[in-house]
């Protein structure tokens, strides 16, 4: 199991901070670093950025709201970007939440399933150059596309279509009797001409803590990641984990403890885990780091 950062820094943060973060992944030996876009900065502008700066590592979307893209505009975007960072960009996309659309993009929400497989068979036709309808630049690197998915239908649609699941806020439940059977299930159904280039790939992302305080590493999960509880679509992940919130499904504790926890996610069949550091001090929070270094090792 490869281990990765997963950074909010471009909703709240600079681009300076966003370069250090990717930086400091390049090198602990990670295997990249992913950044969400909501309502900071564009984030695959930024990862281009990153990219020239940067070397050795993947940079991936967690995730894209599909509704902010016209399906052309983002292949355009996504091969841009490619070519300026020697093909690593991995495309995490998804439809985003109901509220997010209507109230901070302003824009209308769609039944996200149907929208969903139309968005990515267009996407991966225009990326792949097939039909007319295509972009002429780049560097020809093919892109993965990986769905934002923490229910069956989402995620059996990634199987049917894409190169990979990205989740957040989704525990060992979730991966093992959701992701997996649906993905499975899926890719067993689809043409050999179809298949994935490369391995399907399942990145699981959620907070992590060393801490010697476990209560107080969770507490400081809740006050910054706790918001997104709320929605919909992680209420159901919740009540499936058997679980409040994400600050009872991230994983804190001693380096050991968080060493076990990973090893679980990789025995559940994770192929990746990207790690949103939180530590309610400094030290907690470089010890997080150095831990997921040791792991980034331990677990290949």
């Amino acid at each position: 199991m490869r281990i990765a950062i997963h950074s909010g820094t471009s909703n709240r943060g600079t681009i300076d901070r966003i370069l250090a973060e990717a930086r400091k992944a390049a090198d602990y030996g990670l295997s990249g670093y992913w950044a969400p876009m909501l309502n900071g900065h564009d984030t695959l502008t930024v990862l281009a950025i990153v990219g020239r700066e940067v070397a050795g590592i993947e940079l991936g979307t967690a995730v894209v709201p599909m509704p902010l893209r016209p399906v052309y505009a983002l292949a355009q975007q996504v091969t841009t970007v490619q070519e300026a960072i020697g093909g690593r960009l991995a495309l995490g996309l998804g439809p985003s939440h109901e509220a997010l659309v209507r109230d901070l993009f302003g824009l209308e929400w769609t039944p996200p399933l149907p929208a969903t497989r139309q968005y990515v068979q267009e996407l991966t036709r225009i990326l792949a150059g097939e039909g007319d309808r295509r972009v002429v630049v780049g560097s020809g690197a093919a892109t993965p596309v990986l769905l934002g998915a923490v229910n069956p239908a989402m995620a059996g649609l990634a199987g049917a279509l894409a190169s990979g699941v990205i989740t957040w806020a989704a525990g060992r439940a979730t991966v093992t009797d959701v992701i997996r059977p649906a993905v499975e299930s899926a890719l067993a159904k689809r043409p050999a001409d179809a298949q994935p280039q490369s391995p399907f790939r399942i990145v699981t992302a959620l907070p992590v803590c060393v801490t010697d305080d476990t209560p107080a590493g969770r507490a400081q999960v809740d006050r910054l990641l706790g918001a997104n509880d709320a929605l919909p679509s992680y209420q159901k992940v919740l009540r499936r984990e058997g679980v409040a919130g994400v600050a009872e499904l991230a994983v804190v504790g001693s380096p050991q403890e968080v060493e076990e926890q990973l090893r679980a996610f990789a025995e559940a069949g994770a192929t990746d885990f990207a790690a949103h550091v939180v530590g309610p001090e400094a030290r907690d929070r470089e010890r997080t780091w150095e831990v997921l270094a040791a792991c980034a090792k331990n677990l290949l």
